[in-house]
């Protein structure tokens, strides 16, 4: 019994040795399992965290794309306009191409008219030029055949010395047609002004004095031609002021001439002659 004493205690303290260790490993058990836990909450929060951002992300992208949906359906609505525009653009192209055509063809069809038209006037002024010029073949054959420009002259002359000035006239006018640059021309153009002048036709002989001037400047005729020129116009009572200075250039460029002492006296019995008073204006009616 005394032998069992000892053993017993000895049992009973392994026993509680024992037990502390195993309440020793079971407290470090529990700090683990205490720490891990922590870690575990601290994850799921992150994660919770990390939820909640990605459900903002989701529901910004949600925005994003409800966004990019509308603007996706802007565009297709706009490209359907779009589409509808360039069918009606089409359209209108397609009409001004054939509009085009159409003016395209009548402007062809114009323009050989025109050529056709100008073919037929060339052809016309050919027969009138081939026409023509078988008047100028006969024309010339006839003046071959009658009688020289000399014989014309004279004749005409001889009627202007015996105051036929009808036939005077009609002579100087056949010569100048048959021979307008004849030997005599200047003499017949001033002849035939004075024929014209002795029957009062005091307009067209103006006219042949002029000629006489205006073709033959270096004829000897020159100081005759412009006394006469002033003289028609004087009689016509037009024109005294062109009719004045004419006179005046008569002895100025040619003193010695006989028609110098004419114009100067002539001048002369313009200054004296009454002027004829312009006619009065009428006074305004009161109304």
């Amino acid at each position: 019994m005394r032998r069992l004493g000892p053993l017993a205690a000895a049992l009973l303290c392994s026993g509680c040795l024992a037990t502390q260790r195993d309440m020793l490993d079971l407290s470090a058990q529990t700090d683990t399992l205490t720490v891990q836990i922590s870690s575990l909450k601290k994850s799921l929060a992150s994660m919770q965290s990390n939820q909640a951002d990605l459900a903002v992300k989701l529901d910004q992208l949600h925005k994003e794309t409800s966004v990019l949906n509308e603007a996706l359906k802007d565009s297709q609505q706009s490209n359907s306009r779009l589409s509808s525009k360039l069918d009606d653009l089409g359209a209108v192209l397609a009409a001004k191409v054939t509009n085009i055509g159409e003016t395209l063809s009548a402007q062809q069809k114009k323009l050989a008219e025109i050529r056709e038209q100008e073919a037929t006037a060339q052809e016309e002024n050919r027969r009138k030029e081939e026409e023509r010029r078988k008047a100028d073949e006969a024309k010339k054959a006839a003046e071959t055949a009658g009688p020289p420009p000399s014989q014309l002259y004279n004749a005409a002359f001889v009627q202007l010395n015996q105051k036929k000035y009808d036939l005077a006239a009609q002579g100087f006018t056949v010569y100048l047609q048959k021979f307008p640059k004849g030997e005599v021309a200047d003499l017949a153009t001033y002849y035939l002004g004075q024929a014209l002048h002795a029957q009062k036709k005091n307009e067209e002989a103006a006219r042949q004095f002029a000629l006489v001037l205006d073709r033959f400047p270096k004829s000897d005729l020159t100081p005759a031609a412009r006394l006469k020129y002033a003289t028609c116009l004087i009689d016509m009572k037009t024109r005294l002021e062109e009719a004045k200075r004419y006179l005046q250039s008569i002895p100025e460029d040619f003193p010695a001439s006989p028609e110098a002492k004419i114009a100067v006296q002539t001048l002369k019995e313009l200054e004296k002659a009454p002027k004829i008073p312009a006619p009065a204006k009428k006074a305004p009616t009161k109304r």
